[in-house]
């Protein structure tokens, strides 16, 4: 029997699109019965040698209470003459500190003038999928 990709993940609306040249957090969103989470960022042209930033943080509950980084920030250049990016940041649930069931992403650019990103969550390794 087939399953459907969908049928396996939770996807998550993170960080509408919106000018990242100031960082923007997404809302904590409980990741709880999830083994992994996945931000997906679209960045539209991001000027020569300037970066684009992702950097998942936990909580304790979704008002963001106690909050604080998760790993490492993944981080990416845009090559010459400048370009739209895309890229990816993942996290492993068990990664969490143990008073942690809630995650968020920020969102930053170096960029020198305004530049739009947007993000989604994608919860894989599920327990269920509601």
């Amino acid at each position: 029997m087939s399953r459907k990709l969908s049928s396996n993940l939770r996807v998550r609306a993170a960080v509408t699109p919106q000018d990242i040249s100031a960082a923007r957090t997404s809302p904590f969103l409980d990741v709880s019965g999830a083994g992994r989470v996945l931000a997906a960022v679209t960045v539209a042209t991001v000027a020569a040698t300037k970066k684009v930033t992702v950097q998942f943080r936990q909580a304790t509950d979704a008002a963001g209470t106690g909050a604080r980084n998760l790993g490492s920030a993944v981080e990416k250049v845009a090559p010459a003459g400048g370009a739209a990016l895309d890229l990816i940041a993942e996290v492993k649930v068990e990664d969490l500190d143990d008073d942690c069931a809630f995650v968020a992403v920020v969102l930053s650019s170096d960029n020198g003038s305004a530049v739009n990103g947007s993000a989604m969550l994608i919860l894989g390794d599920n327990r269920f999928n509601p």
